[in-house]
């Protein structure tokens, strides 16, 4: 059973149809995905998911590719696979040192596979919230400041967790069919 109808560009709402535009200008994308024209059929919704995503992924002080990372490290680790693919060709277009290989190495050895050391600190963290955000401690914090990161950029983290999280419920709840240019890593 289909579990969502998609609101395509043309027959969106004069609202939607905003929604979608922004969308595009802000990423730079020709096509409006699958997620954005499952929530088209509400202008509404499809504004304050949107709105969530480019507040979080776009504004702030951490680079688009280490956010990028933690929404697809949080994504395969919830078993989201919608968001694991998305987000997996977003951090291989932005970090070029990556392959789909090294993604994949990284979600199915027993070591972790071998991600550049950049994105070390941030990942075991994102890993340890997604599992049990209760669970986190100080001391997990402070690897985090230890490894250059400040308060603030430590809350932008946090909330880059967040709306992995949601969209993770949203996209795999509905079992949302990939987009073609995704490649599934799950």
């Amino acid at each position: 059973m289909k579990r969502y109808k998609l609101t395509s560009y043309d027959n969106a709402s004069p609202a939607t149809r905003e929604v979608y535009n922004d969308f595009m200008r802000t990423t730079g994308s020709t096509t409006v995905p699958i997620w954005l024209q499952s929530l088209g059929h509400s202008s509404a919704l499809a504004h304050a998911y949107w709105e969530r995503a480019k507040g979080t992924l776009f504004a702030g002080y951490l680079p688009l590719s280490l956010k990028e990372m933690i929404v697809f490290v949080v994504s395969a680790r919830n078993g989201a696979r919608y968001c694991s693919a998305c987000h997996a060709q977003n951090v291989l277009s932005l970090d070029k040192r990556l392959s789909f290989v090294d993604l994949h190495d990284f979600l199915h050895s027993e070591e972790g596979g071998c991600l550049p050391t950049y994105y070390s600190a941030v990942v075991a963290f994102a890993e340890k919230v997604a599992i049990d955000a209760n669970g986190v401690s100080d001391e997990d914090f402070e690897l985090l400041m230890d490894a250059g990161f400040t308060r603030e950029e430590v809350c932008e983290i946090i909330a880059v967790i967040d709306m992995a999280t949601m969209f993770n419920v949203y996209t795999s709840t509905l079992q949302l069919d990939l987009d073609p240019q995704y490649e599934a890593i799950l």
